[in-house]
């Protein structure tokens, strides 16, 4: 799979939705109070759901601050905004954020959620069975 990497594990912690390890290349464009474009910069997904990504960092962002996303899903393109929710300092200075997608196409939302069934190790055992 070109242009991301999924591993077979999943994190149920809390949450109503499925959510795969997966390492995905990313641009995030982040924004003044304005709405003016400060700055993009490359970054990596560290996990994914339909509602939300982990993201990895090597500058940190702000708790509550918007940013506009567009990440690789294999040969998909997928672009959305969301709301950082945490952040915290992984190692060195890398840093992981929670993101929580807050607008999202209908494709783009099709193609993440095609992404995220693809590689979702839950049903991979199911259809063994």
């Amino acid at each position: 799979m070109e242009g991301a990497m999924a591993d077979h594990s999943l994190t149920h912690k809390r949450r109503k939705w499925v959510r795969i390890n997966a390492h995905c290349p990313c641009t995030i464009a982040r924004f003044d109070d304005e709405g003016n474009s400060i700055d993009q910069r490359p970054s990596t997904t560290f996990d994914l759901s339909s509602e939300g990504v982990g993201l990895d960092t090597r500058f940190p962002v702000q708790s509550g601050e918007t940013l506009n996303i567009t990440m690789a899903l294999g040969d998909q393109v997928v672009s959305f905004r969301g709301e950082v929710v945490h952040v915290s300092q992984s190692w060195g200075r890398r840093y992981r954020s929670g993101i929580s997608i807050t607008d999202i196409g209908k494709m783009d939302r099709i193609s993440l959620a095609r992404f995220i069934y693809y590689f979702n190790p839950s049903k991979k055992h199911a259809e063994a069975e």
